[in-house]
């Protein structure tokens, strides 16, 4: 966790301490105060693996929002309070225009604003839940827009039903990625039952860009591929017992291109991880 993210929920406006809300470093701009309890993963985080105390600074963000710092106000054994006041951008930057890449590259580093989700949608085969939380959190810390998770032909529907196939869930996992990331933009996500379902949902959302099919098979190699400057690119990655003809054909009637990682069959998990860090890689965004 290399950031505490937190949202309006965490917000403590009735139970501040200090009669009223805590003011970070007494700027008044900050009117909020936020508060973790003793039950919760962050609240552990920042007491046993930070070991910090009251009137320490902790790196945090807004799910969703901007990044800055956190004072803690109090600590007990029952509840942190803290007070967030974002990076303020720098002025001398800004009015640089940032049209260099060096200039880009130094706006973040001193506002300290997340980096935007690379254009990438991905459709899933629905994998063991078991799995689902390495294979979000390490998709999520790579970064990616959107990601479909389908019901296939040969999958197990059960899947689709676990305790850890659920919305609070699935959210869960793609924070832990994106604050691994240092990160607070959350990707989108969905269910879908079938592939033709997903894909209609896609077609409704009048979805432009590349569509990629990742199959085993003669194919070309996912190396090759480039995405068109400005345009996002959906990817469809089978769960491990891959797709049925009957899907591949569906996908096809819809644009898809087969592309091909190699002939051996991957894990659910390898094959997200390592197709998605071969299109950020080769698509700049590593750059």
């Amino acid at each position: 966790m290399n950031i505490v993210l937190f949202s309006d929920d965490d917000c403590a406006a009735l139970d501040c301490i200090n009669d009223g809300c805590v003011f970070y470093k007494h700027d008044k701009s900050i009117n909020n105060c936020f508060v973790f309890y003793k039950n919760d993963e962050r609240y552990l985080h920042i007491k046993k693996i930070l070991n910090l105390k009251e009137g320490d600074v902790f790196k945090a963000g807004i799910i969703n929002g901007k990044i800055g710092e956190a004072l803690i106000s109090h600590l007990s054994e029952e509840k942190i309070v803290f007070s967030f006041c974002p990076n303020p951008p720098d002025k001398n930057i800004a009015d640089k225009g940032a049209d260099k890449n060096k200039d880009r590259k130094d706006a973040y580093e001193v506002e300290k604003i997340p980096l935007p989700l690379p254009p990438i949608k991905i459709i899933l085969g629905f994998p063991r839940p078991i799995q689902l939380r390495r294979i979000l959190r390490n998709a999520a810390s790579l970064g990616f827009a959107e990601i479909v998770l389908c019901g296939t032909e040969l999958g197990e529907r059960s899947y689709l039903k676990s305790n850890l196939s659920s919305p609070e869930e699935i959210k869960k996992y793609l924070l832990d990625g994106i604050s691994q990331a240092g990160q607070t933009l959350l990707p989108a996500f969905s269910f879908c039952g079938a592939v033709k379902e997903a894909l209609k949902n896609l077609k409704t959302a009048s979805f432009k860009g590349s569509r990629v099919l990742l199959d085993i098979g003669d194919f070309p190699s996912l190396s090759t591929f480039r995405m068109i400057k400005g345009e996002s690119v959906l990817i469809a990655i089978g769960s491990e017992r891959g797709w049925t003809q009957n899907e591949r054909d569906t996908f096809f009637s819809e644009g898809f291109i087969p592309y091909s990682m190699g002939k051996r069959i991957l894990r659910t998990e390898t094959a997200l991880t390592s197709a998605l860090s071969v299109l950020l890689a080769n698509n700049g965004f590593w750059e």
